[in-house]
């Protein structure tokens, strides 16, 4: 096995191995931003949910950009390098200063983003966001770090929807045990789940 190869393995079973061992969505994002960035040796990297009611991409992780970047102003998810999403495709941008795609091309010059590969999250066959990856230089990407990156982003839906459902079944929890202690209180006059 080469050594890139042996580099995208190790990061898949890190990753993977978080996924299954905590309950920390962010831990689990940044991990997959730290190998994506690493392993590719680019720039920076950030993952974003879609927010379909207002047809916004909303920033959930990143890595290695500034805030000025971040708060470079809304991101449309029909603006930016929409493929991504409305195909549900990876979209390369080999050159920013050469690519209409971009919703902010003179941000993306003032960091210093000479390239960007951005790769849908999904989940059963759903677009619930998008992974960016920022290269300095303009680049292409290989098919094999496109599949690569791609796969962590298969990932990171994995662990946002985990997370969704264990927000999900907390929730669920806490309303049962309102319930049950509103009945029970109507039954003995007093809530013994108090204390």
């Amino acid at each position: 096995m080469q050594a890139r190869e042996q580099d995208y393995f190790s990061a898949f079973v890190s990753i993977s191995k978080a996924i299954s061992s905590t309950l920390d969505l962010r831990e689990v994002l940044n991990l997959i931003l730290k190998h994506a960035v690493s392993s590719l040796g680019l720039k920076a990297g950030a993952i974003s949910l879609l927010d379909k009611k207002n047809n916004r991409l909303q920033l959930i992780a990143n890595r290695n950009l500034s805030r000025e970047y971040l708060d470079k102003g809304p991101v449309a998810a029909d603006k930016s390098m929409p493929g991504a999403i409305s195909d549900k495709r990876p979209v390369v941008v080999p050159d920013v200063t050469a690519d209409s795609r971009l919703q902010y091309p003179e941000a993306c010059k003032k960091e210093g983003i000479g390239s960007i590969l951005s790769v849908p999250i999904l989940f059963r066959d759903n677009v619930i966001g998008v992974l960016r990856l920022y290269g300095a230089e303009p680049r292409d990407f290989t098919f094999r770090e496109v599949e690569f990156i791609s796969a962590l982003a298969d990932q990171g839906g994995i662990a946002i929807e985990n997370a969704r459902y264990m927000e999900k079944v907390l929730k669920d929890h806490k309303k049962e045990m309102e319930e049950l202690s509103d009945w029970f209180a109507s039954m003995t006059g007093s809530s013994a789940l108090d204390g």
